[in-house]
């Protein structure tokens, strides 16, 4: 927990994203030490959910029912507080409804086991009550949000499941009972379903998102595919530019793969206190928002949800080798060049917007004092220190730049950086590629030559400067060089690129070489 409170006050500012996404990735593929050949019989995990109403607590109500194993044992894994160390007290009169059941306490804080009958149905109780004792607030928005109006919680910070093998698929059922009428139940599988049934491996139903209560939802459609906002709160943005804003952007990255396989898409969004802040993760076929209620429309809100979404296909359907950490500068890089760069093929930024935020990004890589890291230090000692945090997305931005640029040259403009990356997802989907150094570099020497992949090499590996290509942005933009000291007057003198418009007269043939239609 110490690590995740230091992370999120330090670097709140920079890296809302940057938290979201890697923890969340961590959270999802960490492995579960436990498998077990799992029968027919046994590839059903139910719950009933029902709302608790007590004098001085409001809770849900959760039954739990599986077919257990011929072992007669089975690992049951509880809720927790996304990330925390420390015994989660949310959990209420856990108990065994079946027959000749018990549970028993182990070593391992967020573990229990329950012993039956071999083959026989288990019935598990438990209430779950809200942990927070304070307001919503950057650092804690992720735990489970249960009030007597609403409820707002991830998967993993409410459910208790076995604790098999997180890739199986297994069929969920769930039964949502005596909620109230006027309560809107909106979750990563459906609105409004009072009983569902999915069929998905154990880690996405752990990485989903359930909400219900006073939210206001409203609909959208992408293709034949639709897109709810179940939102809460009152902004200071109208609500319609918001969600014209969501659906712009789900339907450039899904235009962008050529992927517009989303039987439902939902976004929930939740006040938090704060000044200006925001924070977000995105979630099986959901994103989950939360913004101060002075939040404007603006760059950051429109970067985090674009970087955030950009992960249903970097991260989730392009699937990568382990330890993920040292993909960083790719996964989190090129979501955020990807970011920036399909906002502005939308329409939602300008050219300008784009050089200026892409400038922020070179100033930030030239005066770290890490920049000349190696990666695998960058590795070890992202979750521990915030320069070293913010590295690899720096330098990953930057690299794709450049790698763009050589595919271009390399291919005399008939090829770019996207038909790289659409070249992984085609692999991915077809071949079940895993994306590793290796792969990843082959991929790389293939698009845009072998000059260029000793560069990126050597930038990962030696930790040496990044070479700035000066025509990376195109024809209509010039590189300078301009300067600054750590401590203003005095102190180390960082050096560092920056580009410019050529002129004021922006045509149509600067767009060009951004792809914008």
């Amino acid at each position: 927990m110490r690590k995740f409170l230091l992370f999120i006050a330090v670097f709140a500012s920079f890296s809302e994203t940057v938290f979201a996404t890697s923890f969340s990735e961590h959270i999802k593929k960490q492995p579960i030490p436990h498998e077990v050949q799992i029968s027919n019989s046994q590839s059903v995990i139910s719950y009933s959910i029902e709302p608790f109403y007590d004098l001085n607590a409001f809770r849900l109500l959760v039954v739990l029912e599986f077919r257990g194993e011929k072992s007669g044992q089975t690992r049951l894994r509880l809720p927790n507080n996304y990330g925390s160390n420390k015994d989660w007290e949310g959990v209420k009169y856990l108990k065994p409804l079946s027959h000749e059941t018990f549970i028993e306490d182990t070593e391992e804080h967020d573990v229990k086991l329950v012993k039956y009958p071999p083959n026989s149905s288990v019935k598990i109780y438990y209430q779950l009550e809200q942990v927070r004792k304070e307001e919503i607030a950057l650092g804690n928005h992720y735990m489970a949000s249960i009030e007597r109006k609403f409820f707002h919680v991830l998967g993993e910070t409410f459910f208790i499941y076995p604790d098999w093998d997180a890739n199986t698929e297994f069929t969920f059922r769930i039964s949502w009972n005596k909620f109230p009428n006027k309560w809107n139940l909106a979750n990563s599988f459906g609105v409004n379903e009072k009983n569902q049934e999915v069929k998905l491996p154990l880690w996405k139903f752990r990485h989903s998102i359930f909400t219900g209560g006073n939210f206001r939802i409203e609909k959208r459609m992408i293709r034949n595919n639709p897109v709810y906002v179940a939102i809460k709160g009152n902004y200071k943005f109208p609500l319609e530019q918001f969600i014209d804003m969501i659906q712009t952007i789900l339907y450039e990255e899904r235009t962008f793969w050529n992927d517009y396989n989303f039987p439902l898409f939902l976004i929930t969004v939740l006040p938090i206190e704060g000044d200006n802040d925001q924070g977000g993760t995105g979630r099986v076929n959901s994103f989950s928002l939360f913004l101060s209620e002075d939040r404007q429309i603006d760059y950051r809100m429109k970067r985090l949800l674009a970087h955030e979404i950009f992960h249903t296909w970097l991260g989730e359907k392009i699937n990568l080798a382990g330890p993920e950490s040292l993909l960083y500068w790719f996964s989190e890089g090129f979501s955020d060049y990807y970011a920036r760069l399909l906002l502005l093929r939308a329409g939602l930024i300008s050219l300008e917007d784009y050089i200026k935020e892409y400038n922020n990004v070179l100033k930030q890589y030239f005066t770290s004092a890490v920049r000349n890291e190696r990666n695998e230090q960058l590795a070890d000692g992202f979750w521990n220190d915030g320069d070293l945090n913010k590295l690899p997305y720096l330098r990953g931005d930057i690299l794709a730049h450049n790698l763009n640029f050589a595919i271009l040259k390399n291919t005399m403009t008939k090829k770019n950086l996207d038909d790289l990356m659409r070249d992984l997802y085609e692999r991915s989907r077809k071949e079940g590629l895993l994306v590793s150094s290796g792969s990843l570099s082959n991929l790389i020497r293939f698009y845009g030559g072998e000059l260029v992949l000793a560069d990126v090499m050597k930038v990962l590996n030696l930790g040496a400067p990044i070479k700035i290509y000066p025509e990376a942005l195109g024809p209509c933009v010039e590189m300078e060089f301009d300067s600054s000291r750590k401590y203003w007057l005095f102190g180390e003198k960082f050096d560092y690129p920056v580009y410019k418009l050529k002129t004021d007269q922006v045509d149509k043939s600067c767009y060009d070489w951004f792809k914008v239609k």
